[in-house]
């Protein structure tokens, strides 16, 4: 009884480290209430790093061998985590570039130590409870608080739920429906996550999210063609080769109907101002090709780089909207090799099992998948306190269990 009560407990902790990680609530909070930040760190920043240094530390000390056998199959993440602190030499902010990379460091570290607390669909249904939370708490904040929940102009009528901005709530209910969908195959109570599902399809489409509405269509679509593929007990030549029509037919007709689609998207050919900031910060990625400005040190404003794209532009971003486009900016074409090796790394160490159709497998593959194609409309990969990064580096971590499978 001991035992069950404090792995509760545990759980609960988990969930509420996670919900911070999600932006969930207090960001909502201190904007209604006019809070700024203060310098130094918050009290649930205090007891995010201090849960996560603890529970990591007990991880470690409880199975050394096998969290030094885990650390040393994730290769690229250390050689990411290692160039985004040796940018420090070359840095427009060296201060900054230390700060943010014990930040980054420690949620990634915390991840894999989450991966080696608990087994696969133990994870998942951590993961499906906690967005079910904070979706279940954003309907009912819609509900009882609309002035909290729905924005105004200009994005007027919008859900932004629990969360500071529709988007927020539009990719966690992505991602809810990504958790869900698997946790209702695996799951011995699918009319829950029925439940759950409807619910998070109902948040997406009221927060008018579209990169998250696309992303969601986009790995329906994927998640389709893999379950027609799988069912197939033989490959044969006429069988790829009606698969890459069918990808030819649907790529091509996009390009045709590309105006069509963003009006459906209510966007502009701009990708809503996207391909005018990226036109002017390609020609800056050629003065850092190799190195980057240095990790977090190209957004500082007026006093950093970015001070020549406010010179140019009619509004002041504060990032590039493109992860990649960012990761390129701030550690140069070596992250960006680094970065999108460690996205792909699920496909080597799941793809295997997920060609099975073993649906945990099938779960990470399409989870770094999900951080890959959302961070190309937007940009969240590699940033410190974030849930998206935590995933992205669970997804690219196999246990040593992973290595067992036939």
């Amino acid at each position: 009884m001991v035992k069950r009560l404090c792995e509760a407990v545990e759980k609960i902790l988990h969930m509420a480290v996670l919900l911070l990680l999600m932006d969930f609530f207090l960001p909502l909070w201190n904007e209604m209430h006019g809070v700024e930040d203060a310098p130094g760190m918050e009290p649930e920043q205090v007891f995010m790093v201090g849960f996560a240094l603890v529970f990591t530390a007990s991880v470690v000390v409880t199975a050394p061998g096998k969290a030094c056998r885990t650390a040393l199959r994730t290769p690229l993440l250390w050689a990411l985590l290692f160039w985004a602190a040796l940018s420090f030499l070359w840095s427009e902010g060296p201060d900054m570039t230390l700060r943010r990379t014990v930040g980054v460091t420690l949620t990634a570290v915390y991840a894999v130590a989450l991966r080696l607390r608990f087994a696969d669909e133990d994870f998942l249904k951590l993961l499906g409870w906690t967005v079910l939370v904070a979706l279940a708490v954003s309907f009912l904040l819609v509900a009882a608080a609309p002035h909290w929940a729905v924005m105004e102009f200009p994005h007027e009528g919008a859900w932004n739920g629990a969360f500071l901005h529709k988007n927020v709530l539009g990719r966690i209910a992505a991602l809810g429906m990504l958790f869900f969908a698997f946790l209702r195959w695996i799951d011995e109570r699918p009319a829950l996550w029925n439940g759950a599902l409807a619910l998070a399809a109902l948040c997406l489409w009221r927060s008018q999210s579209a990169s998250s509405l696309v992303l969601v269509c986009a790995l329906a679509g994927m998640g389709i063609a893999l379950r027609e593929l799988l069912q197939r007990t033989r490959w044969n030549g006429s069988t790829v080769l009606v698969v890459a029509l069918g990808l030819a037919t649907a790529g091509y007709y996009a390009v045709l109907n590309v105006d069509l689609l963003l009006h459906i998207l209510r966007r502009d050919v701009t990708l809503t101002g996207r391909t005018p900031l990226w036109s002017v910060l390609l020609p800056m990625l050629q003065e850092r090709f190799w190195t980057g400005y240095g990790f977090r040190a190209f957004w500082l404003g007026w006093d950093g780089p970015s001070a020549e794209v406010y010179k140019v532009m009619t509004w002041f971003p504060e990032h590039a909207h493109n992860g990649f486009l960012d990761l390129w900016l701030e550690l140069g074409f070596v992250g960006v090799i680094l970065g999108l090796g460690l996205l792909l790394s699920p496909l080597v160490f799941h793809g295997r099992a997920a060609a099975q159709g073993r649906p945990l497998a099938i779960f990470w593959v399409f989870l770094g998948l999900f951080v890959l194609l959302y961070n190309i409309p937007e940009s969240y990969f590699m940033r410190p306190n974030s849930i998206l990064w935590l995933l992205a580096v669970a997804a690219a971590t196999a246990p040593e269990a992973q290595e067992k499978d036939p």
